[in-house]
């Protein structure tokens, strides 16, 4: 473990012992590596003799996060998962914030007027608008995803995982590397297969990666009116009729990437009635990061989005042409 993240972790377990009740909080628009940190951080806490909750506010998760909640309660695993509504919360419990930072990406902003007792865990570059009043924080944007580091503290108790919940790991890491092709270290690959040697199975990875039809043929109808800008920059726009989730754009930028020449590339839609969202992905020699930093957002060197505020998809692509145009 590196030492910084180790030093966190002991520092974790100290705060930890302080608390008996304790609130695990994904973010809104739960994805897959959202999902399995959580479900890896509860067998943690269990380990610690806690009583563990994961909030899952959300009735339309992710397709992935669908199934693997489902088949979670199918086998029994006992795992208590709920509403926010549905908790006797606290200012004596603490809350673990995963896969995010940003107040805004909460799928409640009720639980921090609930709660005041904060630990923050991400893998996303750090932005200026973080949550608040935390007690501890642990954002490592080098990893692959917050999957990964989670696991790291899984393999410092030697916690032995159920088959199932490695498989949705594996899976979370799999998606938020985008097949291993983005963000990936040798700590990434050694996770994947020790997560394997645990019983994640390849199979059921692919079964919850599964994509929806007609989601699918939606978005290539975007892909096909996609627009390449000095031959390395790919461009895609959703309708102005339609309302994207942020998982949608993203999934849209990475199929851009398929493309000869294409280094960088851009997916803008609505992801609500008054907000235009972009995600911007890239293969390593063009900071997106930089890019959407010039348009209030944040993110990674390969990975990054922004959201716009009261415009037009014309007015958003225009300004992200303008920051690419003074790029050359």
């Amino acid at each position: 473990m590196k030492i910084k993240r180790q030093k966190f972790y002991e520092n974790f377990k100290e705060q930890v012992n302080k608390f008996n009740k304790i609130i695990l909080v994904p973010h809104d628009e739960i994805d897959l590596d959202a999902l399995s940190s959580s479900l890896g951080m509860y067998l943690l806490l269990e380990k610690f003799e806690k009583e563990v909750i994961i909030n899952i506010d959300e009735d339309n998760t992710e397709l992935g996060v669908k199934r693997a909640l489902q088949k979670i309660k199918k086998l029994n695993l006992n795992m208590n998962i709920s509403k926010l509504d549905s908790i006797e919360l606290t200012e004596n419990d603490l809350i673990i914030i995963l896969d995010f930072h940003k107040k805004e990406m909460a799928q409640n902003k009720d639980i921090f007027r609930m709660c005041k007792n904060i630990i923050i865990i991400d893998h996303h570059v750090e932005s200026k608008e973080y949550i608040q009043n935390y007690i501890l924080k642990y954002i490592d944007d080098e990893s692959s995803s917050t999957t990964e580091i989670v696991y790291d503290f899984l393999k410092e108790e030697d916690i032995m995982l159920p088959s199932y919940i490695a498989t949705v790991m594996l899976s979370g890491i799999t998606l938020d590397t985008s097949n291993f092709t983005i963000k990936t270290t040798d700590k990434t690959h050694e996770v994947a297969a020790e997560l394997t040697k645990c019983g994640a199975m390849s199979k059921e990875v692919q079964y919850l990666l599964k994509e929806d039809l007609h989601e699918y043929i939606e978005m290539q109808k975007i892909i096909f009116n996609t627009e390449i800008i000095d031959k390395i920059y790919a461009i895609s726009v959703g309708k102005k009729t339609s309302i994207y989730t942020k998982e949608q754009l993203a999934k849209i930028a990475d199929s851009l990437l398929q493309f000869d020449e294409v280094e960088a590339s851009f997916c803008i839609g609505k992801i609500n009635s008054n907000i235009i969202g972009i995600s911007a992905r890239s293969l390593g020699n063009i900071d997106v990061e930089k890019i959407m930093n010039k348009l209030n957002g944040g993110g990674h060197l390969t990975d990054a989005a922004c959201q716009m505020y009261n415009t037009t998809l014309e007015k958003a692509k225009a300004e992200l042409l303008k920051i690419l145009e003074k790029m050359k």
